[in-house]
């Protein structure tokens, strides 16, 4: 709520229930919503008629039982179907210029980028119930920080810092003609604006690796293979060297957190298998007995996870004339292979039984706006609705706490709908269990909160003091 509403609410509590009051001069009152069907970020069923407890940012009691708090503000909820704020697991919030990748080279500096980024993070991810990324390549650090305080409006954002890769590798962003001197300094702008390294070495994988940490990354990002939205490197090619792999491991695992791999194909991942990366993204090169290896890594340990990038393998690169315009012809080629190596490994994952989070890898203009089209694209892949959401809430909720002391935002489970939880939480006029499609149509979306506040609301009337979205009160950063 924002301060005005609170005001008004609490006015009016102090005129009728002077018991009350003594209550909500310590803080807003809590929230409890009566009589919802919740999706708990696992599933696979319904909570059926649940009430739910939320007081200041955290949810505090879930149960089917009647909860009786003194103060609270009801909400009552029949009918609808609650579940965690979603999570994109695999976002890139700096690089939504028109030109992708490419931008920062010859159109746009880092303070358009971060502009752009601010914009779409309100609009198209938090209003459309995305209450948390994993900005995995990038620097969005500051913009977290802005969110954090107050003075912007976003998701929480987990951020890998800069990606790291090799000269010539998918972190590689420099033009073809960039004077070698420019590259070997550092200086052009992907570099420049932190959201990339090019490093060659073990002692530059260290200190990108630190000063990455140094800015409040949460983990490491690196380009253990070819990629499509780069230009010097097919999608066969090994990225970072062996003794640089281990280096950037061996720094993450000295930070208590991990490291997440861009590659594609058996021998990308058979080495960051070995040399323990945790989160594999893309892979959709891989064969069937990789697969087969990951699961039995999984089964064993329980400390690593593919992530599943659905809409831009399964549907952006669909095609040839399906793939974003400002791709070359040799980086649609690349699309194509993708998409075609993904449409059999997904289905082996989801066969075998892989620890799955999904992540949408969607920016620029005309995609970043279809985000929660990643979700419906999972069903179309062969997974369940409730897989699907338990790959963007549960699952992703757990593999962010494997930042350990780099999490920023350690206090409680994020999600989950579960005491102990960030009261990150989204309601739905229908169920989405049933028909996953209805997440696309933001009307059924009717109510947004993030970290206990409410950013949208169309549950109550429109002159309801509940009505109006929360405006965060500015607050000190360390």
């Amino acid at each position: 709520m924002s301060s005005s509403i609170k005001s008004v609410l609490l006015a009016t509590v102090f005129a009728f229930s002077p018991v009350v009051v003594a209550h909500a001069q310590e803080g807003p009152p809590p929230i409890l919503f009566t009589n919802v069907d919740v999706f708990d970020g696992f599933g696979p069923d319904l909570i059926e008629d649940a009430n739910v407890l939320v007081e200041g940012n955290v949810i505090t009691q879930v149960s089917t039982d009647p909860i009786e708090v003194e103060g609270a503000f009801v909400i009552d909820a029949t009918g609808k179907v609650m579940t965690p704020g979603l999570i994109d697991m695999h976002q890139h919030v700096m690089l939504n210029p028109p030109e992708g990748t490419a931008a920062y080279q010859t159109r746009w500096d880092g303070a358009a980028g971060g502009a752009i980024a601010i914009q779409y993070m309100n609009d198209h991810m938090l209003m459309k119930g995305i209450t948390t990324v994993r900005d995995i390549a990038g620097d969005p650090l500051d913009v977290a920080k802005a969110i954090d305080m107050g003075l912007i409006r976003g998701p929480r954002v987990y951020s890998s810092g800069g990606a790291i890769g090799q000269t010539g590798g998918h972190s590689d962003w420099a033009g073809r003609n960039v004077p070698p001197h420019i590259l070997e300094n550092g200086l052009d702008m992907g570099q420049a604006t932190g959201n990339t390294w090019v490093v060659d070495g073990v002692d530059d994988v260290t200190r990108a690796a630190r000063l990455n940490l140094r800015r409040g990354a949460a983990f490491l990002k690196v380009m253990g293979g070819g990629g499509v939205a780069s230009e010097f490197d097919p999608l066969e090619i090994l990225g970072l060297a062996e003794d640089e792999v281990a280096r950037a491991v061996e720094i993450a695992r000295d930070n208590g957190t991990y490291v997440a791999v861009h590659a594609y194909h058996d021998e990308s991942y058979e080495r960051h298998l070995r040399l323990g990366t945790r989160s594999f993204e893309h892979g959709f090169l891989i064969s069937e007995d990789m697969v087969k290896k990951m699961v039995a890594k999984y089964n064993e340990t329980k400390d690593i996870v593919w992530s599943f990038q659905c809409f831009m393998s399964v549907k952006s690169f669909g095609s040839y004339d399906s793939m974003p315009a400002f791709f070359t012809h040799e980086q649609k080629l690349k699309g194509v292979a993708a998409g075609e190596g993904v449409r059999r490994m997904s289905k082996w994952m989801n066969e075998y039984g892989m620890f799955i989070v999904g992540g949408s890898d969607m920016f620029s203009p005309g995609l970043v706006e279809k985000i929660k089209e990643d979700i419906t694209c999972n069903v179309d892949a062969g997974f369940s609705p409730a897989q699907a959401l338990k790959h963007w809430t549960g699952n992703a909720g757990i593999v962010l706490k494997w930042s350990g002391p780099k999490d920023p935002y350690s206090t409680y489970h994020l999600g989950q709908i579960a005491p102990d939880s960030y009261a990150d939480i989204l309601i739905w006029d229908g169920n989405p269990l049933e028909d996953i499609n209805l997440i696309l149509d933001e009307d059924r979306l009717q109510l947004v909160m993030k970290d206990g506040r409410a950013y949208k609301n169309t549950m109550v009337e429109s002159d309801s003091i509940m009505y109006r979205p929360a405006v965060r009160e500015p607050k000190t950063y360390p």
